[in-house]
């Protein structure tokens, strides 16, 4: 059971200031895991050019970072401008297929795209080979065509995973899938919990796991933390950003602190990585990470 711990201000003849989580401690009776956070270098930095983004984390503490999609940059240069700036590339994402907004968002649960779909992963596993990673996020899933029903769609990126496992497991590598906001993305094929977990027990494998972003379910679904748990066991990898507007997790309506709380007492050690939109300036707005005693590393 936590101790609550409420740390007097001296303000002269002020009045006392309001209790907040700045002055309001939760001291553990036992030590907890250390939530190990990870800069996402497609949203954040991006003040900077993208190969230059590397050496900016590295000058805020961070020996690790995520990536997104690596659009139209040699994946040679990326690997070169991480190891000048002594980062280690966690994760990122697969080629994504066709992305049009409004129109199009991959391919990789549409029917008659299945020879497309197996290459995008196979040249996504080529960039893990030469990024040294162990993990990535899958080629998007798609908008559901006219014709189809969400339900043909899954079973087409459940043939479509089930096919690649011979090359997960040959990596050793970890595919992982995400709902995404169809809020944002009208038509997407996977944008439930229970939906993206349905397919991950359908294919089988322990190469095919789900990615559970903060942004994504609480604009969805809400209830993160009973959701996170309830799925807990095919969980590998967390994404935060705080809604409505995706900037840091001490700005919006999700209380984060909780959250990590929430992580921490499940035992997962696994990375969080900031997949949202800075406010401003990067490494200005690092400062929740002091305010919550979560370390750089």
């Amino acid at each position: 059971m936590d101790r609550l711990f409420i740390v007097p201000l001296y303000c002269g003849n002020a009045v006392a200031p309001a209790l907040t989580q700045s002055n309001v401690f939760l001291i553990p009776d036992k030590p907890r895991p250390m939530i190990r956070f990870v800069p996402n270098l497609y949203f954040m930095y991006r003040e900077h050019a993208p190969l230059d983004r590397f050496a900016a984390a590295r000058r805020d503490g961070f020996s690790h970072a995520e990536l997104c999609y690596l659009d139209d940059l040699d994946v040679t240069d990326v690997k070169r401008a991480a190891d000048e700036a002594g980062i280690t590339v966690l994760s990122f994402n697969f080629p994504p297929g066709e992305v049009e907004p409004g129109v199009a968002r991959g391919w990789a649960a549409l029917p008659g795209r299945e020879a497309e779909t197996a290459d995008l992963i196979a040249r996504g596993l080529e960039w893990a080979r030469i990024l040294e990673t162990r993990m990535a996020f899958a080629p998007l899933f798609g908008l559901k065509p006219d014709g189809a029903t969400y339900e043909e769609c899954e079973q087409v990126l459940i043939a479509n995973l089930t096919a690649a496992l011979p090359k997960l497991e040959a990596a050793d590598f970890t595919l992982l899938i995400e709902p995404h906001c169809s809020k944002d993305f009208p038509g997407y094929v996977l944008d439930k919990i229970a939906r993206a977990r349905a397919v991950i027990e359908a294919v089988g494998s322990p190469h095919v796991r789900m990615l559970f972003d903060t942004y994504h379910v609480q604009r969805m679904e809400g209830d993160i933390a009973r959701r996170f748990l309830a799925n807990r066991d095919v969980i590998v990898h967390v994404q935060i950003g705080n809604a409505p507007d995706r900037h840091e997790p001490d700005a919006g309506e999700l209380n984060h602190l909780h959250f990590f709380r929430t992580l921490a007492d499940a035992g997962y050690d696994g990375w969080v990585a900031g997949e949202y939109f800075p406010a401003g300036k990067t490494s200005e707005g690092l400062a929740w990470m002091e305010k919550w005693g979560i370390p750089r590393v």
